[in-house]
């Protein structure tokens, strides 16, 4: 018995040590630049305006159509995203090849897990083959392994309503058109999304959301009666100086985390709730402001803030970044409002504001530095002599490129006038 228990054990760790050779590189198969991938991000605004349709208009069938150059952008913004990751997309006639390659460094080892997707055309979602390192798998087999993953991942059948709402891929060398199905039963499971949290823990925290909406609610009553523009400033004071007081009986990052992310709903967009989950148990109806918020006098700066402290909680630093300069480079288009280190500032000065207040070694100390007073210079640094509504020529003769010295010494400039922000002090 106990030799037969020995030999199964040696045959499962020969083979896992196989399956790490055979997935594993020791360099990466692709090296792209992220700064000339997203260079193409000003056009992705006709690829979002399609998707905004099919889910505004979600009873109905659409088409979605991707170029060459827009496929080439969102690759550029994963890498920017996930700082370890690089990616890159190539179109053929009836295919459309996915190359990715992950940076692992255990030991400090570099090692690399390499990706290629081959997707052709036809009825539905068609993977040819899909390759692991040096591990081909049939692209049936990949498909349903990638679904069954994400589904119990999400505890749901959220990867299933993906690929059931595909109707159909055209493939050819400028691009790719997607059919997509009525996208509402897909929307619907979205909200029956869980990662990490146990119901408890997540039944706490829209409670918590619930309790902070309300007194913001309350806030925006007194803001109305002396002005209709009243300073971002006033309503994170007030509920920091609550998030403090709770905190003595519970935890500070919980009651930071429902603060920031009840503020994202009441005065970002109501659509917020809609990521968290149902409130309706916790709150009868949810109150948004009938103030025009604004920091450094300006509502556009404000509502960069909310929706970057937002993004930073529902999902990684890295990746709240890259949407704030990624929605910049699209800006620069024709119709855009021109790139803006102005709103990069606002959206890096957000995503610092909610790292610090979910931070176990920080979060009560930030709480105490916001409830002293409601002052936009404890949080939000100067704006003094940054660019903003340069359109594409403009941006390229002044900075090149993403990642040029000169953009980047931008972004030092930013980057230093935050980390002197009193807020700061809290994770020294």
């Amino acid at each position: 018995m106990l030799r037969a228990i020995k030999y199964t054990l040696l045959g499962f760790i020969g083979l896992s040590i196989l399956l790490l050779i055979l997935v594993v590189d020791l360099s990466p198969s692709i090296e792209v630049s992220s700064s000339e991938q997203v260079d193409q991000a000003n056009r992705m605004n006709i690829l979002l305006n399609q998707v905004r349709k099919a889910v505004r208009e979600r009873y109905i069938p659409h088409q979605i159509t991707l170029t060459s150059s827009q496929a080439v952008s969102l690759a550029g913004f994963v890498q920017r995203a996930l700082v370890h990751a690089q990616a890159d997309v190539l179109f053929d006639q009836d295919l459309a090849i996915l190359h990715a390659s992950y940076k692992l460094t255990p030991l400090g080892i570099p090692l690399y897990i390499n990706l290629e997707a081959e997707v052709s055309s036809g009825e539905g979602v068609i993977f040819e083959h899909v390759k692991v390192g040096n591990l081909t798998l049939p692209g049936n087999l990949a498909l349903n392994m990638a679904e069954y993953v994400a589904n119990q991942y999400t505890q749901s059948v959220v990867a299933t309503k993906a690929i059931e709402s595909i109707a159909s891929v055209e493939v050819n060398t400028s691009g790719v058109m997607v059919s997509v199905n009525p996208l509402d039963t897909l929307l619907r499971e979205f909200k029956q999304i869980k990662t990490g949290s146990s119901d408890d823990d997540d039944r706490l925290l829209k409670i918590k959301i619930a309790h902070y909406l309300r007194l913001l609610d309350s806030i925006d009553s007194i803001a109305e009666l002396t002005s209709n523009t009243p300073s971002l400033s006033l309503y994170l004071r007030a509920l920091m100086i609550e998030a403090q007081a709770l905190s003595a009986n519970s935890s500070a990052t919980l009651e930071n985390e429902a603060a920031i992310l009840a503020l994202a709903i009441f005065a970002g967009d109501r659509r917020f709730s809609a990521l968290i989950g149902d409130l309706s148990f916790a709150i009868d109806k949810i109150p948004t402001t009938r103030n025009r918020l604004q920091l450094a006098s300006r509502q556009d700066l404000s509502l960069h803030f909310i929706f970057s402290a937002a993004i930073k909680l529902l999902s990684e630093q890295g990746i709240s970044i890259a949407v704030g300069e990624f929605k910049e480079l699209m800006d620069r288009g024709q119709g855009g409002s021109g790139y803006s280190f102005v709103d990069l500032c606002a959206d890096l000065a957000g995503t610092h504001f909610a790292a610090l207040a979910v931070n176990p070694r920080s979060a009560r100390q930030l709480q105490t530095i916001m409830a002293a007073e409601a002052s936009e210079a404890l949080f939000f640094p100067s704006i003094e002599a940054l660019d903003e509504g340069l359109n594409s020529a403009e941006f390229s003769d002044k900075y090149q490129a993403v990642d040029s010295p000169a953009y980047l010494g931008a972004l030092e400039i930013i980057n230093s006038r935050i980390e002197a922000l009193p807020i700061s002090s809290a994770k020294r």
